[in-house]
């Protein structure tokens, strides 16, 4: 994600050079044709383009807003990680005690306890990141990672499973189930905790539904096309004035072509918020920011550093 102030022209240009340069050239060559080239017709009718360019402005608006949806749904649900994070992590430590639970002896068999399912939490976020950038798979890079977090044992079953996060949790709950009993108040202890692993199996299927859900591949290309051909037609349409080369009317011809392509290109990335993109879901920083507030909520004092950003762009 491109942090607050970041956005420069020059960061716009870097990304956006070619399509500017492509119009410009397109510009001063239909000045060209016009001119030149014993062609009469060159010059297009601009009262149908004009009913075009309206149509279109409509229907990438439409198009900017359903894009924006799912980019907000995205950062919503991360944001809601977050929150459900810091509360399991509370229950964890606050709830599971061994003047509660009485199958938990002793302080130091507590913090293990807490220890051991406050980094399997922190495993199951950092899975959910990597599948949803990779589309479900992980790579040996990646349980290499999770290794400082989870067993070994524990990651060879995992590494048959279809979806890691979803078993993650499941683990999580036979833990839990194993160590409380059936005594009330400690099965009120269970509820809660259940309560909190419902948020994040919710949490994990909005953003799976995010990331499976595509939009009609008919609707992505024909958008494309129909807007690369509007904007092509555009600088043939408004070269009707008798002064040829003017300065003022191919900037604006090459900028009402270069909008409308930038336009469309900005939905397609926002479309995707999970790609690993500069405009995407900062997954990364989010889940150290969640690694950082459980450890300390343990009592660590030697925790990672936040995520910031580089050269603008926070991942």
């Amino acid at each position: 994600m491109i942090v607050r102030g970041e956005t420069t022209v020059i960061r716009a240009l870097r990304d956006d050079w070619f399509t500017l340069l492509f119009f410009t050239s397109l510009t001063v060559g239909a000045e060209f044709t016009y001119e030149y080239l014993p062609l009469k017709h060159t010059s297009l009718p601009s009262l149908p383009l004009g009913v075009l360019i309206t149509a279109m402005s409509i229907f990438l608006a439409f198009q900017i807003n359903q894009c924006y949806d799912r980019w907000w749904e995205a950062r919503r649900l991360w944001g809601q990680l977050i929150n459900v994070s810091r509360s399991l992590g509370r229950q964890i430590t606050t709830l599971l005690t061994d003047n509660r639970i009485s199958n938990i002896n002793g302080e130091k068999e507590t913090a293990k306890f807490h220890q051991e399912l406050v980094y399997r939490h922190i495993a199951y976020i950092n899975t959910l990141r990597i599948a949803l950038r990779s589309g479900g798979k992980l790579s040996e890079t990646d349980w290499q990672f999770l290794a400082q977090f989870i067993a070994n044992v524990e990651i060879i079953e995992l590494k048959s499973a279809s979806n890691v996060a979803t078993q993650l949790l499941q683990k999580q709950a036979k833990v839990l189930g194993k160590v409380i009993g059936k005594d009330w108040g400690e099965q009120q202890v269970l509820l809660q905790l259940d309560d909190s692993f419902n948020l994040l199996y919710d949490i994990q299927g909005g953003c799976e539904r995010i990331k499976r859900t595509a939009f009609p591949d008919r609707f992505n290309f024909h958008t494309r096309i129909f807007v690369w051909l509007l904007a092509m037609l555009i600088p043939f349409s408004l070269i009707e004035s008798e002064q040829r080369f003017d300065l003022v009317a191919m900037v604006t011809e090459t900028m009402l072509a270069f909008i409308f392509v930038t336009i469309e290109r900005l939905g397609a990335e926002l479309r995707d918020p999970f790609e690993n993109r500069a405009n995407d879901t900062p997954m990364s920083a989010i889940c150290r920011t969640i690694e950082i507030d459980l450890r300390q909520q343990l009592g660590e004092t030697s925790i990672p550093p936040p995520i910031e950003p580089i050269n603008g762009v926070l991942m």
